[in-house]
């Protein structure tokens, strides 16, 4: 997979852009939620800047265009660097983020978040990241982007299993509110697991180099996680559990990215 080729101005400027483009996503995902009255003194959605009055909304819908905009710019460069193609990528990305929460789509409210987050920051920001060194389609990338996609899904579910009695109230129908609190937590065990599952299957059929398996060095981290959300029955855990899985994310891609360059020297 790793092909021993790293351009550091392609990494940095896509890197930004990819940052902005996150930004602007909890821009407008903010903005909407208060617009469409998602988020309410009551909920915990009372804690953004709107609610605490540390930005009025229009500045915060304001944040959201000019972080696009930047990701735009950027992504121009990488047109220049890269090539036209990449700019599909683009544009599927700022269209997910966009209509995440916004309408017409509200991609959110309909229980559609969870596959459009693993599409955008799983498939696209991986498979991307490695395109824009290598422009050629690699199957070893995507399978890379897998378990980096159950991941941070399961740090959105981790997410929307905290906000479930706030969702169920406005009808935000995210995948516990359609389908229970008890799903959500249970889906939680299913994406972590997931991802240890999908590197192993992965190195079995030779898209992944052997010593992937690292991954599984990080694997403590996520059975006490696991446990934790299934036993739960108080909202604090369900707060802990985003952080314990955020934190998982970043561990279980650090080894990865590291097992894969190492299996290249």
């Amino acid at each position: 997979m790793y092909q021993g080729t790293f351009h550091p101005l392609t990494f940095f400027v896509t890197l930004f852009s990819c940052l902005c483009l996150q930004i602007g996503t909890n821009y407008f995902n903010e903005y909407f939620d208060y617009c469409y009255g998602l988020d309410h003194a009551e909920s915990l959605g009372a804690t953004t800047v709107i609610f605490r009055n540390e930005m009025t909304a229009q500045q915060v819908l304001a944040g959201g265009i000019v972080s696009f905009v930047i990701a735009a710019l950027l992504g121009i460069v990488l047109i220049f660097i890269v090539g036209p193609v990449i700019m599909l990528f683009g544009l599927a990305a700022m269209a997910i983020a966009y209509f995440y929460s916004a309408k017409p789509f509200k991609l959110a409210s309909r229980g559609l978040g969870d596959i459009m987050v693993y599409i955008a920051m799983g498939f696209l920001m991986t498979w991307g990241a490695y395109y824009v060194q290598v422009p050629q389609w690699s199957w070893s990338a995507f399978a890379a982007s897998v378990p980096v996609g159950l991941l941070v899904t399961a740090i959105l579910n981790m997410n929307n299993v905290r906000d479930y009695q706030d969702d169920l109230a406005v009808n935000k129908r995210t995948l516990p509110v359609r389908f229970g609190q008890r799903f959500g937590q249970r889906f939680h065990a299913v994406l972590l697991i997931g991802s240890y599952i999908a590197t192993t299957f992965f190195v079995l059929i030779g898209l992944l180099p052997l010593s992937s398996l690292a991954v599984w060095l990080t694997f403590p981290l996520a059975f006490i996680n696991v446990r934790s959300v299934l036993l739960a029955t108080e909202r604090q855990t369900f707060i802990v559990g985003i952080k314990k899985t955020a934190l998982l994310h970043l561990l279980f891609g650090l080894v990865l990215s590291i097992a894969i360059i190492v299996a290249r020297l």
